[in-house]
């Protein structure tokens, strides 16, 4: 369901409860505009910057929230009448209720351009500013989106593992393994719900030793059964690859997301179109993570496609919610793998190119590797 669907007339009351509150849960400011400039919208991080509850917000429009030279007009425009995101960096905003401050903007149209969803990332007021956002706004980031979320998630889910233990009774050997496949990956999206309803600002993590491999083959079985059955899926397994320390269901997510990802890019070729999951061991290689120390991550996953490439007025800003190269994308499946990665001490990163991207997920060691020497370290 996109937030425009959430927006629509009829089911109006409770899809409107769960677009509020998802666009809530946002930890940086957020608002979408309509194409007359009414706000249709505003998270409660945009409430905290802009000094003004979210009914005034909304009840002024962006006239009245912003100076008539703020840029956030002419960068709304441009994306309505490209139809992609587009995206300013280090933009005075102005507005009668909070002054002026700095900040970056990146503006992206709904799928069926009813309105713009803006988001906002300050950081002219200080070097901690956006850090205090996500402090203000972080509490209730995964934790609103989860009480909304799961219950609504979980009804459908037990009919389809009901129905697929239905499946069983009737399955050649054949088929028993893919109807085995559905049992349990239904199981493994009934633990991340349950884990997304006791969210805080960070999804608890249950570190243990991780068969990357094991993990990597369950998704490239769901892949060739499933969203990659038309393209070429192949596997460069580094034989000798140790485990990592991480939550297995959680990096399956960021696995599948990612795989999905280059499938979908890859399918934008007419002919030739394949995906490729490798796997590296990187010795002596070391890092900058989220907290700003470096740390070994020799583990390397790698996601490889063949499609057009990631567009230029999007690689800096793809990992934000919202933005998207997918028109029928919500923008939230980068966003999504990078918190998981993060929480695990790892970086994602990407290169992109027309006919080549890969994506690379590095991670720490469950176990270190004795006899190692010092590594390089390099900036992210």
């Amino acid at each position: 369901m996109s937030l425009a669907d959430n927006m629509s007339d009829a089911p109006a009351a409770h899809d409107g409860q769960i677009a509020a509150a998802f666009l809530d849960a946002l930890p940086l400011p957020a608002i979408a505009v309509a194409n007359q400039g009414q706000i249709l919208l505003a998270n409660g991080a945009a409430q905290d910057i802009f000094l003004r509850s979210v009914r005034s917000i909304k009840a002024n429009g962006m006239s009245g929230l912003f100076s008539e030279d703020s840029p956030v007009h002419d960068l709304i425009e441009r994306a309505r009448t490209s139809g992609s995101p587009v995206s300013g960096r280090d933009m005075t905003l102005r507005g009668p209720s909070f002054g002026d401050f700095t900040c970056d903007i990146t503006a992206s149209p709904s799928e069926d351009q009813r309105f713009i969803a803006v988001m906002i990332r300050p950081k002219g007021r200080g070097r901690d500013l956006s850090e205090r956002m996500q402090d203000m706004a972080g509490a209730r980031s995964m934790a609103a989106l989860g009480r909304t979320l799961a219950h609504e998630v979980k009804n459908p889910l037990a009919g389809i593992r009901g129905a697929a233990q239905l499946l069983l009774r009737d399955a050649d050997a054949g088929e028993r393994e893919l109807v085995n496949l559905i049992v349990e990956e239904t199981d493994r999206v009934r633990r991340l719900i349950d884990r997304m309803e006791s969210f805080g600002a960070d999804p608890p993590i249950e570190f243990a030793p991780v068969n990357v491999h094991a993990s990597l083959e369950r998704v490239a079985t769901l892949a060739e059964n499933g969203f990659a059955r038309d393209i070429s899926v192949k596997r460069r397994f580094d034989p000798s690859l140790p485990d990592a320390l991480g939550d297995a269901d959680q990096l399956i997510q960021v696995f599948l997301n990612l795989a999905k990802n280059a499938a979908e890019a890859a399918q934008s070729r007419p002919e030739g179109a394949e995906i490729i999951l490798a796997t590296a061991y990187r010795h002596g290689v070391r890092m900058r993570s989220p907290s700003g120390d470096a740390r070994d991550l020799p583990l390397e996953i790698a996601f490889y496609d063949n499609g057009r490439g990631v567009a230029d007025d999007v690689k800096d800003c793809l990992f934000e919610p919202f933005v998207s190269t997918k028109p029928a994308s919500g923008g939230l499946g980068l966003p999504l793998v990078q918190k998981i990665v993060n929480a695990h001490g790892g970086v994602v990163d990407f290169e992109s190119e027309p006919g080549r991207t890969v994506f690379r997920v590095r991670l720490p060691l469950s176990q270190p590797r004795t006899g190692t020497q010092p590594g390089r370290t390099h900036r992210t």
